[in-house]
Order: C-alpha cells, then structure tokens, then sequence
C-alpha cells in the first residue's frame, strides 16, 4: 500500500510539472495585447506620416502671349487681366506666396511670340523658376487672315492657315520646354469675339471649334501640357440673345468688342483655374 502511495504521489508531482511548464510556454508564447496595441499604434502612425505631402513655399506664375495675357480690356481697378485674377485665386486656394511674371504683348501671332521667347533674357531668367506656365496665342494669327481675306474667307483658307499655325505652335511649345522642362503648361484656346461682325461669314463657327481642336491635339503631344478652352465662354444661348436685342456682348471690351472687359477675365481666370486645380499635384507639391 506504501508503495502504491508512493507511486501515486510521483504521479501527481510529474503531472505538476508538466502542466506547469505547458502553462508557462503558452502565457510566453501567446501575444500580448499591449505590444499588439503598441506596434499597431506606430503603423497607424507610420502611415499617417507617409501621408504627410510637403507643398512649396513659393509659387511662380510665368504667362507668356499676346494682349490676353497682357490684360487688354480689363478694368483699371484689377488689370492684368486673367494673370493677375490666377495669381490671387492660387494664393487664397492654397495659402502659399503667389508671384507672377506678365511676358503678354499685345498684338503679337505665333511667329512673334516665338521670338521674344528666344530672345528675351529676362523670360529666359524666369521660365526655368516657374512652377506654372499658361500661354495665349492664336486669336491675332485667325485675325490676320481675317484682315486679308474679309468676307471672302472660307472654310479652305481657315485650314490651310491652321496646318501652318499647328506646325509654329508646336514649335513654340518645344521653346518654352527647352527652358524648362516639367512645369505644366496650360494653353489657353482662342474664343470667337466675332457673333456679331462674322454672323455672314459661312463655316465660321466650325472654323473657331476645328481651330482649338487642332490645338488641343498639338498640346497633348508635349508633356504636362493642358489646354484650356474657352471658345464657348462669351456664345452661351443666353449671351446670344441679348447680343441679338442689344448689339453688343455684355462679357467684351466696349472699347474694341474683340478683348474681354473685367467680367469677362472672370470667366477665363475661372476656366484656367479650374484646370490649374485639377493638376495642381504637378506644380504645387515639391
């Protein structure tokens, strides 16, 4: 009976033993919910900071072209017309320091733009700084030939005068990347300031909408290049009847009707700003 108890007792102490050290081994190998919380803390913050974007501390606006970029029309309260509306929208959208830098002449046509970008040493200090570049050109270039052809014009030679603009567009494009690069740049369609003076002249609706088409496509083959279309922006329906009741456009110069007045800037900054927005990724972040 002694030796049985013996046994018995040896029994329980091993099981003792056992059970013990089972024990311990699953408390240290199950995982402890404070370092789980902890290291599922530091991916949660590791991830937000993956998200933080750095933005720059300076913006710089370079606006190259003709008289729309120079403000022709504008009122004498704002001018610079639809640059200096962008410059201010920027600021206040993202609260970073705006500058910009006003290379519009009025009058100029592709071939004289073209030039000053070749030739002109300040814009050559400025471009390769800018984050964003916007373009006007065209209108005087669709302008000249109206002045040659007049009533005359027809559909043939608004296309022949496109191929050509199409080929000096692309090349003043392939300037302005030579110096600099990959800051978008945002080309600003011609508009029909015509509704009234070309109302006779046959296909020349078609012609402004072939026209930015063209342009459209010349600008999506050089890179981070966005084109703005404003051609419908002062023909709505409603804008064309009360051009045909009071024989002028309410969102152009009354000094010309051919440049847009300080409405009609606010029109354009809008649409440009729309683009400038929606690809402010390109130029905003560093």
């Amino acid at each position: 009976m002694k030796k049985k108890s013996v046994w018995i007792t040896l029994i329980v102490v091993i099981l003792v033993v056992i059970g013990g050290g089972l024990s311990y081994y699953f408390i240290q190998s199950k995982p402890n919910s404070t370092t789980i919380n902890t290291a599922k803390t530091e991916k949660v913050v590791e991830k937000k900071k993956k998200k933080v974007i750095t933005k720059k501390s300076e913006i710089n606006i370079v606006a190259i072209g003709d008289s729309l970029t120079q403000g022709v029309g504008d009122s004498k309260s704002i001018g610079g017309g639809y640059v200096t509306r962008l410059k201010k929208k920027v600021t206040d959208k993202y609260k970073v320091k705006t500058n910009a830098y006003n290379y519009g002449v009025s009058g100029d046509t592709s071939n004289q733009i073209m030039t000053r970008i070749q030739n002109d040493k300040k814009m050559h200090k400025d471009l390769p700084k800018a984050d964003i570049i916007t373009v006007t050109v065209g209108g005087n270039d669709f302008m000249h030939l109206l002045k040659r052809k007049g009533i005359d014009l027809t559909a043939s030679d608004i296309s022949n005068e496109q191929t050509q603009f199409d080929e000096r567009l692309k090349q003043l494009l392939s300037d302005i990347r030579s110096y600099n690069s990959n800051s978008p740049i945002y080309l600003i369609g011609i508009y029909n300031p015509f509704s009234i003076y070309l109302s006779n002249v046959k296909d020349a609706k078609t012609a402004f909408i072939n026209w930015n088409k063209a342009s459209a496509q010349v600008a999506s083959t050089v890179n981070v290049t966005y084109f703005v279309d404003i051609n419908n922006l002062y023909t709505s329906k409603r804008t064309m009847k009360k051009i045909k009741k009071d024989g002028v456009n309410p969102y152009l110069y009354n000094g010309d009707h051919f440049h847009p007045n300080a409405t009609g800037y606010d029109m354009m900054t809008a649409k440009v700003f729309e683009e400038v927005s929606k690809t402010s990724k390109e130029w905003l972040i560093k």
